[in-house]
């Protein structure tokens, strides 16, 4: 099936592709490559790509096709040019600060555009004092896999490798430095937002708490803000200039109805509560920790307090329910 967001939770979320990245290579035939390409399909980017990968797994499992290699190489190629499409757009990849044509290319080339898969519109020194990960290694250990598809394009009577076991060594090398790759591309996401959001989580909290005041007065007179807590948060996109990510967690509210005096005598009343919350931020990746320059949008979820029942339930709780003051 196609690919979906809870596809992508970690690395090791299909219980396949994770055993494969930092093991040792396998002898030739250990591993079925055909099963290894339908396990990477789920990592792609869109329907298009998974359908793809999907075919390159079926064109492996001919293994008396003595061109099975250089149809997988062909078939590769046409994968990634889609792939680099849909994760480093031409036009977002030139507009990063980092990006400079290189002579006699009319576009980005093949490096650049896996840079920016990776990275967006940071530089790779901004990646590794965020994250501590060098981007050069992996977007190299990709390059060879390119160029060793480059070879095996073109079938020569001289150059085609009919041996299976061989056409497995090479094939397997490839599905999985694409796999990493793939990986990478949603595990750096991670990484930088937790890097960003443990450099400002006092601040997001303090303008959650702030902006969202609006949201309980239609449920009390007054109310104080016990506890903000961030149990998530994740990327939702990056690109040449921006990142934008998202926080989610709870928040704990006294909701105070009649003033102080007024509790004091028994006529008010204090009701603990938590309610969920999210927070968007969208910032420069040239200042990704100046909280003065992100542009926040927050939201408590109040839904719950309000009873969605028939209209007989509604009018029992109210008598349960304080009045306003």
């Amino acid at each position: 099936m196609p690919p979906t967001e809870a596809d992508h939770d970690g690395p090791d979320a299909s219980g396949g592709i994770g055993e494969y990245r930092n093991s040792t290579p396998a002898p030739p035939r250990q591993r079925d490559v055909a099963s290894l390409a339908g396990d990477i399909a789920r990592l792609g980017p869109n329907d298009f790509t998974w359908e793809l990968m999907q075919g390159v797994a079926r064109l492996l499992q001919d293994r008396d096709n003595p061109l099975r290699l250089n149809l997988f190489a062909v078939s590769i190629r046409i994968y990634l040019d889609h792939v680099m499409e849909a994760l480093a757009p031409q036009a977002q990849v030139e507009a990063c600060r980092w990006f400079k044509p290189v002579e006699d290319q009319n576009k980005p080339v093949r490096a650049q555009r896996l840079g920016y898969a990776l990275h967006g519109g940071f530089t790779e020194a901004e990646i590794k004092e965020l994250t501590g990960i060098e981007v050069a290694e992996l977007v190299s250990e990709v390059m060879d896999a390119y160029r060793t598809l480059n070879k095996h394009v073109h079938g020569r009577e001289e150059t085609i490798v009919r041996d299976v076991g061989e056409q497995d060594s090479i094939i397997e090398e490839i599905l999985l430095s694409l796999a990493v790759l793939l990986e990478e591309y949603h595990d750096f996401r991670r990484l930088i937002a937790s890097a960003i959001v443990e450099g400002f989580q006092t601040e997001a909290v303090s303008t959650f708490t702030t902006e969202t005041i609006g949201e309980f007065d239609i449920l009390a007179t007054h109310h104080t803000v016990d506890w903000v807590g961030v149990a998530e948060h994740w990327v939702v996109g990056i690109d040449a200039t921006h990142i934008e990510y998202e926080i989610s967690g709870s928040i704990g509210v006294t909701l105070l109805y009649g003033s102080g005096s007024d509790r004091a005598r028994g006529d008010g009343a204090e009701i603990h509560d938590e309610f969920p919350i999210s927070m968007r931020f969208r910032m420069p990746v040239e200042h990704p920790h100046d909280f003065g320059e992100a542009d926040v949008t927050s939201g408590v979820d109040t839904s719950g307090w309000f009873d969605d029942g028939d209209d007989e339930d509604i009018g029992s709780d109210d008598a349960d329910l304080p009045d306003a003051f």
